[in-house]
């Protein structure tokens, strides 16, 4: 697992993204959500502003998936094959430089049933 990390944290470096200090509407970086008080996940963009891939990073062979970014408006999609297969999506805008507001949705394939409840997102780095 440590070399996967280093391995993403590398690629992060080479890309260009791995600034201390990104700036505002940008979304690369390891970022936790949670709903209230409870957490739920911690992810890792990887890519350009606009778009690329993430990565559940307390289970990165697990939870992968790509996002999107438009001016301050954040989509991205994954499913999450440990939590039963469920699909997973997000929706929201940048509301602070390092805070993330939106609603995430998600479809479990058996038996059929979704539900959706709101999230904040916080920049860990």
């Amino acid at each position: 697992m440590e070399k996967i990390t280093v391995a993403v944290l590398l690629v992060l470096l080479l890309a260009g993204g791995a600034c201390f200090h990104l700036g505002p509407d940008d979304i690369r970086g390891e970022w936790s959500f949670q709903s209230g008080s409870e957490k739920l996940y911690v992810f890792m963009f990887i890519g350009s502003r606009e778009k690329g891939t993430l990565v559940e990073v307390d289970y990165p062979d697990d939870g992968a998936g790509r996002y999107t970014v438009a001016g301050k408006e954040i989509t991205f999609d994954f499913v999450a094959t440990l939590a039963g297969g469920r699909s997973c999506h997000f929706s929201g805008t940048f509301t602070a430089e390092d805070r993330i507001a939106g609603t995430m949705e998600l479809v479990a394939a058996y038996p059929p049933f979704a539900w959706t409840y709101e999230v904040e997102g916080q920049r860990l780095f």
